[in-house]
């Protein structure tokens, strides 16, 4: 083969390299399906002391949420804020499979929220 050839085969090889690892690697571990959940005051708080002594708040939340297409699941994540998710918000929640845990939540209006998983929130 021509050296143009090999140059070229290297170059596709070498862009196609960081596509397999973001399909084969990124994709599952850091993406996931979107889910749609009612928060009201559906949280467990724990407390807990550090070492200083001091109080250590975390809110957690069993819900169960739905699929754009109104298929449910049951979700289980905590508010990553220091205190409670405000209550009467809808949010829109990432479920990973492959790691079987919520790994991203965000408040969306509930004019945003689907009509399949909107009428089975209202339920």
């Amino acid at each position: 083969m021509s050296k143009k050839i090999w140059i070229g085969l290297i170059t596709i090889i070498i862009l196609l390299i960081p596509l397999a690892g973001y399909q084969f690697w990124y994709v599952p571990n850091y993406r996931g399906d979107d889910y749609y959940t009612y928060v009201g005051e559906s949280y467990k708080e724990i407390i807990e002391k550090d070492d200083a002594g001091n109080d250590h708040r975390e809110y957690y939340y069993n819900q169960d949420g739905y699929d754009k297409s109104g298929d449910k699941k049951l979700l289980k994540f905590n508010s990553a804020l220091g205190r409670p998710i405000k209550a009467d918000n809808y949010l829109k929640v990432t479920y990973n499979d492959k790691k079987q845990q919520v790994i991203s939540w965000e408040k969306v209006e509930k004019s945003s929220v689907p009509r399949k998983p909107l009428e089975q929130l209202l339920k």
